[in-house]
């Protein structure tokens, strides 16, 4: 036993937290971020959607939906934009409370669902995480394997294969999986605060790349004709729950980063830069993507006769038909940008979010980065090309997950902006004492809990009647289909009105007095004067500033008998 004990004494992490009993055991990374770990700036949040979009998983959602939707292409692009300018909003205002108070989704799903219920929230996004690790891994992995096509010829494309049929892949792409996790590996390493600069790297080279295949693809089929690659679906839907479907896989793409916002906005410099710089760069790269990629497959259709929903199909169907010098380069060049693209994306929308996650549920073993590394070793227990075979495939995936995620959002969302008014109390989320705001019932928020699974319940039946055709109505599809709007619109909804009827404490019982306008509490961060600093982050005044924030900036904090303000100066 003092063999394990001095084991479990080594790999823990230290923290201050351990020695009170009143307080939830934490970490340095599940607490508010330090000035001087803010170091995100406004290009970064302007740059990060351009080197997110540009990937493989954006490209292939445009094509699956021109070939599986049902919609006249006209029709499938309108709905396309409209759901990315809907998914642009709703990102937007999820950014607001990481910047805002510089705490991650971990500490702040505690102040919606309850310091311990929230536990079980975050696990749900872990879930999800984890999966797209393995699976934008495996997408990653087949542009290499384009890559090395290029490169050694049908000396690559001709290894044997020695695994059975039931393995669902080959002993080359296992091979080349195993490559690529290599590479992508190292980047487990990087905090954070320090992988911005990878992503800036990114966000020149794949809008670059993504170009040189549109045009190529463009002239090569003379434009894109009439578009008429579609696979009608015989049965009769209304045009409306068409348009739906197609705002729900939209959504099923970026509802991950959506959530994920306040993992990556704590880290802002400024509050506002996570606002409209994000807006800046997330609209035009998610539009220019979702065509580049509808148009692309539509214009090889009439050069070739066939529809390529992936991109790795679509590079491997340029060198069977253009085989030379010349396409072998620039396909090399342009496979290489996306496997390499691919591993940011897969950082920034699914490795940090995870590691954040399990940093929050095992604070006593799990910073970041070693969450990140634990990913990383974890992605091939996903067995991902299992997941994904044909585009309808791809799509029912993408939604069987959103009806978890969507109202889960909702849920965020509401207690913030309309029950909470922008206001946290930080201290709370930390603490375990049935005195903290955030303790509800034993540390459950009941209401929380009944918002998120009534809204779930919705969408179940039809995500049942997507493996078993046969069974129910078909009006369960419908809903299914188009899930992630109706349950986060429910959970928005519901949350909302439960909040309003029985209403949450904004604060403790020694500051229930204290104003309740909007974001009352953000120029202190989160905390009243008597609150403690959590990791060098406190009532202004209580620490010190420091790096640049220290030199171009004071704050003053005047008090008089009867209330406290604090005007924030610049230097």
């Amino acid at each position: 036993m003092d063999y394990l004990k001095k084991f479990d004494a080594l790999i823990s992490v230290k923290d201050d937290s351990e020695e009170n009993k009143d307080l939830l055991r934490a970490n340095k990374d599940l607490k508010p971020t330090p000035p001087k770990e803010r170091t995100w700036r406004l290009y970064n949040y302007i740059l990060i959607w351009f080197q997110s979009s540009f990937n493989v998983n954006e490209w292939n959602t445009g094509a699956s939906l021109i070939k599986t939707s049902g919609l006249p292409y006209g029709e499938v692009l309108g709905a396309g934009i409209f759901s990315i300018f809907f998914s642009c909003f709703v990102t937007v205002l999820n950014a607001r409370q990481g910047s805002d108070y510089h705490i991650g989704y971990p500490a702040l799903a505690r102040s919606t669902f309850g310091v311990r219920l929230g536990y079980f929230m975050v696990f749900v996004r872990m879930f999800v995480a984890i999966i797209w690790v393995g699976v934008m891994t495996y997408y990653g992995s087949l542009c290499l394997d384009v890559t090395f096509r290029c490169m050694f010829g049908h000396k690559w494309t001709d290894i044997t294969n020695y695994l059975p049929a039931s393995a669902d892949t080959t002993t080359r792409y296992m091979l080349i999986f195993f490559i690529y996790w290599c590479l992508q590996f190292p980047l487990m390493f990087c905090h954070p605060k320090f992988i911005r600069h990878f992503f800036t790297v990114k966000a020149f080279i794949m809008p670059l790349a993504t170009l040189g295949l549109f045009i190529f693809c463009v002239v090569r089929g003379h434009g894109p004709g009439k578009w008429e690659v579609g696979e009608k679906d015989p049965a009769t839907v209304s045009k409306g729950n068409l348009w739906l479907s197609v705002l729900n896989s939209i959504m099923g793409t970026v509802s991950p980063m959506i959530i994920n916002q306040p993992d990556i906005s704590r880290y802002a410099k400024r509050p506002k830069d996570t606002v409209i710089p994000q807006a800046i760069g997330y609209l035009p790269s998610k539009i220019m993507v979702f065509m580049f990629g509808t148009v692309s497959v539509c214009s090889l259709y009439r050069a070739y006769g066939a529809a390529y929903w992936n991109i790795w199909d679509l590079f491997n169907a340029i060198l069977d038909n253009e085989w030379g010098p010349g396409a072998r380069t620039g396909i090399f060049f342009v496979s290489l940008a996306f496997a390499v693209g691919n591993a940011g994306t897969n950082i920034f929308a699914n490795s940090i979010p995870f590691a954040c996650d399990l940093a929050g549920i095992l604070p006593k073993y799990f910073t970041i980065v070693r969450a990140q590394i634990f990913v990383g070793l974890f992605a091939w227990a996903i067995v991902p090309w299992k997941f994904l075979q044909n585009a309808q495939k791809f799509l029912t995936f993408l939604g069987s997950y959103s009806i978890f995620v969507g109202p889960l959002l909702g849920c965020l969302l509401a207690d913030f902006y309309v029950l909470r008014k922008g206001n946290l109390h930080v201290p709370s989320l930390y603490t375990k004492n049935p005195s903290g705001v955030y303790y509800f019932v034993k540390g459950f928020n009941f209401l929380g809990l009944f918002s998120w699974a009534a809204s779930v319940t919705i969408a179940v039946p039809g995500l049942y009647r997507a493996y078993y055709p046969d069974s129910l109505s078909p009006n369960a599809t419908n809903i299914y289909t188009s899930g992630w709007l109706y349950t986060f619109l429910m959970a928005f909804c519901l949350h909302s009105v439960l909040g309003l009827i029985f209403k949450p404490k904004l604060y403790p019982d020694a500051h229930k007095d204290e104003p309740k306008t909007w974001e009352y509490m953000v120029h202190t961060d989160g905390f009243f004067e008597d609150d403690s600093p959590i990791n060098g982050v406190g009532y202004p005044g209580t620490v010190e500033l420091e790096g640049s924030d220290a030199t171009n900036s004071f704050i003053m904090v005047e008090k008089n008998e009867t209330k406290t303000s604090v005007i924030s100066v610049s230097t």
